[in-house]
């Protein structure tokens, strides 16, 4: 019943005036029946009919006011004050300076400087001072006598000296009035300053806290969450009030990290830029930084927890991009600094190579079927060729193989897959393993070299079978996939349309180190004798950057291992492939033929072969000697060499010739070559290019379908 209706605490002074207000009109309410009754009473019986209606009025006017709550706090704080002083002035005058009337006087300024303020205090201090000076003029020259015939029967002070006494009795009223008055007034005003000022600074702060991005918060010691900052809902998805009360505990993704970032706080007094992890309402992990301070009570007894939580969830995946991003480069690095070591080894080999591939064969033409030397020869050249398939492996990890591209159907690629030895051989080692196939892409169709996939597809399905010793599936899958948005796996692939090769096994999974180096040339965890060189895993990728693709790998020591071989698809036609020619339609005609190589060995292999497909072959060691030999000797085809040291190279030397052989034809015979040199000599207009060693079908076929070209 005594507080107010329209303000609150946080309204400062306005609200304790009202407060005041309402209590001293309760109080009048309740307790001015036992004045009012008896003082009508006695005015009545004295025949005082005003001071009896006056008081009648009085407290009427006080009821009325008290429960009249619509009424403004202005119009009822100032009606309290004139009631105060009207009572004094009646009382005063009727009952004397020793009655209540200057205890009313006195409380008049006092209330008013409670209800109004400390400027209307000094007005009624002025109204009280004007009072007894008046009432003293009143005395001096008798004229209480006059209120005799209103029957106001005035006082008498004393006999002897009546004005003395009572200056003497109003200036103690009057000095106890001011001081009284300063007093209250005083303490009401700076008391209104400091709420103004608090209320300014508390707004301040609470723009602050409601306002900043970071979380503040305050916890016991156990947890509980005393108060805590409304960004905790950018956080957690909870609002301040579903984590009032409740244990911090119930969001930290670990309770053990709770106990030992307590128990961090308690040995240390604060915590600077520690990470803890949080999750919200939905379960998502934050990462988030905790400045904590541990609050001590006047006793030194640890109390609470003050602190600010920083989310870095978006740092964090920045660093781990930075560092993803990092590791590829890193391995982009590496393996380009090993393929150019496996590029520079498998050159050479390729020299050193030729000679036991080719002279068996050569060998072996002479000589009749039963010559007991022929399966040795042929025992020489079957490890020339595996041999040389190993070379393939090294150029294709060092990217510097020459990938003939043409259309290929991947479901054809991988049919035809399941069908070869290879496969079979993989199978016999691991007879407790099934290979499914799922061949779902609606256009497989993509730009490459059909014997570097294959390699491809085998070695996965090798590792597969490797990492299920006790028998399992091997899904072969392939699907067509549109990216709108980067993929972040293994690789980060690119948006756009893809052939997706997936091969999944139900192993034992790769261990995350390893995951690391899987591509790295040697590095293997294969039984030794099955999986041939170590290179497997990094033909696979020295494959896919050929093919312009990307790989992602999900491993799982509980769901196995899937590859995931992103290709560029292509959607034009496949054309019809002729069948294979017989060994009579790439003999020669004897047409002159200029083999342009720095490797001796290499002239001298590719001499025999041409003289023993009926060429008339000639050899130069550099492309100088070609450009000089060329100007003076007209012939029918050059076989060209791209690198060649010191001199220039196969392109330059290509060049140069057509300036006074504008249709000099020409085939391309490495072992390995920039592809784009070679794509610029094909520009120029040389014909196809073959891959060293030689083989004589290989090279017959090249040379016939060259020399068959009609010149421009």
């Amino acid at each position: 019943m005594t507080t107010p209706a329209t303000a609150s605490v946080q309204d400062g002074i306005t609200y304790w005036q009202e407060k005041v207000l309402l209590n001293l009109l309760f109080a009048s309410v309740v307790l001015g029946s036992v004045t009012v009754i008896p003082s009508v009473a006695l005015a009545i019986k004295e025949k005082l009919w005003i001071i009896a209606v006056l008081d009648i009025l009085i407290y009427s006017s006080v009821v009325f006011i008290y429960f009249k709550k619509n009424l403004s706090y202005k119009f009822r704080a100032t009606f309290i004050p004139i009631i105060s002083y009207i009572l004094g002035m009646v009382l005063i005058t009727t009952l004397g300076p020793f009655g209540a009337g200057p205890v009313w006087l006195f409380f008049f300024p006092v209330i008013t400087g409670v209800l109004l303020g400390y400027k209307k205090a000094a007005i009624a201090l002025i109204i009280n001072m004007l009072t007894i000076i008046g009432l003293g003029f009143l005395i001096h020259h008798n004229l209480t006598d006059l209120l005799l015939s209103l029957n106001f029967k005035v006082w008498y002070l004393a006999s002897q000296n009546p004005l003395q006494k009572w200056i003497v009795i109003s200036l103690n009223v009057m000095l106890l009035n001011i001081i009284s008055t300063l007093s209250v007034t005083t303490i009401l005003n700076g008391l209104q300053r400091s709420l103004i000022d608090l209320s300014r600074s508390d707004r301040k702060h609470r723009q602050i806290f409601e306002n900043i991005l970071d979380v503040y918060f305050e916890t016991s010691l156990d947890g509980i969450v005393l108060e805590i900052s409304p960004s905790v809902e950018i956080i957690s998805n909870y609002t301040q009030d579903e984590l009032k009360g409740q244990s911090l505990s119930n969001i930290y993704t670990d309770y053990g990290q709770r106990d030992a970032t307590i128990r961090m706080l308690l040995e240390t007094g604060c915590l600077k830029d520690h990470e803890i992890q949080l999750k919200n309402k939905d379960g998502k992990t934050h990462y988030c930084s905790a400045n904590a301070k541990l609050i001590k009570d006047q006793n030194g007894n640890p109390d609470r927890i003050i602190g600010i939580l920083r989310d870095i969830s978006e740092q964090k995946a920045m660093e781990k991009n930075k560092k993803e991003l990092e590791d590829r480069l890193n391995r982009s690095k590496k393996m380009e600094s090993l393929g150019l070591l496996a590029g520079g080894v498998a050159h050479d080999l390729n020299n050193i190579l030729s000679g036991i591939v080719t002279y068996p064969e050569l060998l072996a033409m002479d000589m009749k079927e039963n010559n007991p030397l022929k399966k040795p020869l042929k025992i020489i050249q079957s490890s020339g060729y595996r041999a040389s398939e190993i070379v393939q492996d090294l150029l294709t990890l060092s990217r510097r193989g020459v990938v003939t591209k043409e259309l290929l159907n991947l479901h054809d690629l991988i049919s035809n897959y399941l069908v070869t030895p290879e496969h079979n051989k993989i199978l016999s080692f691991h007879p407790h393993v099934h290979v499914e196939k799922h061949l779902l892409a609606d256009i497989p169709l993509l730009k490459g070299s059909s014997i570097h996939l294959q390699k491809t597809i085998m070695n996965l399905v090798s590792n597969a079978a490797e990492a299920q010793p006790d028998g399992g599936t091997i899904s072969i899958t392939t699907q067509n996939k549109y990216l709108n948005t980067l993929l972040e796996g293994y690789d980060q692939v690119d948006i756009g349309q893809y052939l997706v090769l997936s091969i999944q096994d139900k192993g034992i999974g790769i261990n995350p180190d390893d995951l690391k180096r899987i591509f790295e040339p040697f590095f293997t965890k294969k039984v030794m004798g099955r999986s041939g060189t170590g290179l497997g895993m990094a033909v696979v990728w020295g494959t896919v950057q050929d093919h312009d693709g990307y790989i992602d790998i999900k491993s799982n020591a509980d769901l196995g291992t899937r590859f995931d071989l992103y290709f560029p698809i292509s959607v034009e036609n496949i054309d019809e492939k002729s069948p294979p020619s017989s060994s009579q339609e790439y003999k020669g005609n004897g047409e002159k033929i200029l083999i342009i190589d720095d490797i001796i060995e290499q002239q001298k292999i590719g001499i025999l072969i041409l003289e023993k497909l009926g060429y008339q072959p000639f050899s130069v060691g550099s492309g100088e000697e070609a450009i000089t030999f060329l100007k003076e000797n007209k012939v029918d085809l050059i076989i060209l060499d791209m690198i060649m040291e010191p001199g220039v190279t196969g392109y330059e030397t290509y060049k140069e010739i057509l300036k006074f052989r504008p249709n000099q034809k020409a085939i391309i015979a490495s072992g390995y070559s920039e592809s784009i040199e070679v794509k610029q000599t094909i520009e120029l207009g040389a014909g196809s290019y073959i891959k060293k060693p030689y083989k004589v079908e290989k090279l017959g076929l090249a040379v016939k379908a060259e020399l068959s070209k009609k010149t421009a």
